[in-house]
């Protein structure tokens, strides 16, 4: 909610979950009450790095697209 780190008590931790690329912690905010999940680990940052930089590079392929069509119909870009 306030977008800060903020320490929590240790009871305010309903479930951790331990996945092949992150450790999950489901925490109870204090703010909201709501449970708000918090992934951490370096695959996960990795995988999320990966991801980034495949969106990426088809976006520079979908404007080289875009701009091919259009030159080849005579729309200027």
């Amino acid at each position: 909610m306030t977008r800060t780190d903020e320490l929590v008590a240790d009871r305010r931790i309903r479930s951790v979950a331990n996945h092949a690329t992150h450790v999950a912690l489901h925490v109870e905010c204090p703010q909201c009450g709501a449970v708000h999940v918090y992934r951490t680990g370096r695959r996960w940052e990795e995988a999320r790095v990966r991801a980034a930089d495949r969106a990426a590079a088809q976006s520079a392929v979908d404007a080289a697209v875009v701009t091919a069509r259009a030159a080849r119909v005579g729309i200027p870009a």
